[in-house]
């Protein structure tokens, strides 16, 4: 049901049948947290999406791939790049190898920021690490080239 509220933009509802969970002592599970941390980022509630969180962690929770997916997604949209990369670190640490949507999430935010030449090396560390980029990786990276290269030179 929560992931039903959050599908329809509904963060209130989400959260009040969280609380209504906790109250009645039903315990949430990890696609719990990562829907309703997904919900508040896609609300622009970044501070409360990590604190979310943080509390899942706290409670044990070990976050998954698509866990991480939301975070960085949700990071990178709110211009958080550096706090994304940090999840990028933090999945390492992990053991949890990023995959082609997480890569290409944090490319197009480095490309948003400006940050050119860390796009670049992350589409190499995709390769570095076996991963095949996909259509879009090589769409970002042919449009950023194309925007750096218009960006550093000068007019004739």
């Amino acid at each position: 049901m929560i992931s039903g509220f959050r599908n329809l933009d509904n963060l209130e509802a989400a959260l009040k049948l969280y609380k209504r969970m906790q109250a009645e002592g039903v315990p949430c599970d990890l696609q719990t947290y990562t829907t309703l941390v997904d919900a508040f980022l896609k609300a622009g509630e970044l501070v409360s999406g990590t604190d979310l969180y943080t509390e899942m962690l706290a409670k044990g929770f070990v976050p998954d791939i698509v866990t991480y997916g939301v975070l960085v997604n949700g990071l990178c949209k709110k211009g958080q790049i550096d706090n994304a990369q940090k999840k990028l670190e933090e999945m390492d640490r992990k053991g949890i190898t990023p995959n082609v949507l997480i890569y290409n999430t944090l490319i197009a935010g480095h490309f948003r920021e400006g940050n050119i030449q860390e796009a670049f090396r992350l589409h190499n560390e995709m390769l570095d690490r076996g991963l095949v980029p996909d259509d879009t990786t090589y769409d970002m990276l042919v449009s950023g080239k194309v925007k750096g290269q218009r960006s550093t030179s000068t007019p004739g």
